[in-house]
């Protein structure tokens, strides 16, 4: 008997790989997965795990309704020609225009709400399009499912989703048995913040914080670690950050395929994002591995944070805040810090490990293709 064709459709190879390739490698071994994303790294990982892999182009950040157009067709084409039983979908554009052709070919779906964006801060036209579009989109999706509470109630409020087709999974899971913590912290205190270089995850906040706190605690180290998006319009310039660095606020480490060593090394991951998160991985990775966590009150963000417990909450777009944080933490000894960070671990496989989420999938799966 032939298995049932899985897909998984999204806008990044990178993030698909980052974020789902346990999940996708699991359930390979009972069904025919297949990646669908534009190539934006390399998929040897996917291949080597025996998962077939499609690219396909996908105009990420565009307005261009004439490449929407073609990437509806696209996807139309491939689902046809594929026959896909059932498939995952990741990320605005691909939910949306992806469960337009699933709906189309009649194939089961699910679309993944990993995140709120760009589209939903702001109440001007971008929003109300993307309103329109999700609810026409959605009509005939199996589920909908959202990465914390605060994103679910937000889409039934603005009538994007019926309740009863909504489901929170609590994070997109984290392997705590490849993320777990080899050393201590080094002996020189360091914070960490750890992804994207963008304005609405903190980063200017961030360096603001500690251009203050350096003059108070002169050994304290302050590091970024990400990549530069200079196309965004929301990036952090290079010019920007060479002048940081050169300033000597902080130690920018570059991009890493590996992020473990740096968290092993550091004493506290900080993130002071705005953005409309889903649920940060960077905030689950540092918390698998035992270091303590400085985040906003936010959605998505406070999710993985329990005040005072494995780490602390501080204010949206506060650098007072942010401070008062890190003064809070650099102020304890390295056993309460320890404590801390032995906190956050019991958090993660409690309730964020990837075998939780895995489930998720599985009994999906089999109650649609029964």
């Amino acid at each position: 008997m032939s298995k049932y064709k899985i897909a998984f459709v999204g806008n990044s190879s990178l993030t698909m790989m980052n974020f789902r390739l346990g999940v996708m490698t699991e359930l390979n071994k009972d069904y025919e997965v297949t990646m669908v994303t534009p190539q934006d790294s390399d998929v040897t990982p996917v291949v080597e795990a025996g998962i077939r892999y499609i690219p396909i182009q996908v105009d990420c950040k565009g307005l261009n309704p004439f490449k929407d157009l073609k990437l509806i067709r696209d996807l139309q084409v491939l689902f046809q020609k594929e026959q896909f039983d059932f498939v995952f979908l990741y990320t605005v554009k691909p939910i949306l225009y992806g469960a337009m052709a699933a709906s189309r070919n009649h194939i089961a779906h699910v679309a993944v709400v990993t995140g709120l964006g760009y589209s939903f801060i702001r109440r001007n036209w971008l929003f109300y399009v993307s309103c329109c579009l999700h609810r026409f989109a959605l009509r005939h999706t199996n589920g909908v499912w959202f990465l914390n509470q605060d994103d679910c109630d937000a889409f039934v409020k603005w009538h994007l989703i019926p309740q009863k087709k909504t489901h929170v999974i609590h994070g997109e899971g984290v392997n705590t048995t490849y993320f777990q913590s080899q050393n201590p912290p080094d002996t020189t205190f360091k914070f960490l913040h750890c992804g994207r270089m963008l304005r609405s995850k903190g980063v200017e906040l961030y360096v603001q914080a500690a251009a203050l706190l350096k003059k108070e605690y002169p050994n304290v180290e302050w590091q970024l670690l990400g990549p530069l998006d200079t196309l965004n319009r929301d990036a952090i310039t290079t010019r920007e950050m060479e002048e940081w660095v050169r300033s000597g606020i902080i130690e920018y480490l570059g991009v890493t395929k590996d992020v473990r060593p740096y968290l092993d090394k550091c004493s506290c991951v900080v993130l002071p994002s705005y953005y409309m998160e889903g649920v940060p991985r960077s905030l689950m990775e540092a918390a698998s591995m035992e270091r303590p966590i400085i985040t906003t009150d936010s959605v998505g963000c406070k999710d993985v944070v329990l005040d005072g417990v494995n780490g602390f909450l501080c204010e949206k777009r506060s650098v007072e805040s942010l401070q008062k944080a890190m003064r809070m933490v650099l102020n304890l000894d390295r056993e309460r810090l320890a404590e801390m960070g032995h906190e956050g671990r019991k958090l993660m496989l409690r309730k964020f490990d990837e075998s939780i989420v895995l489930k998720e999938y599985i009994t999906t799966l089999q109650s649609a293709l029964k």
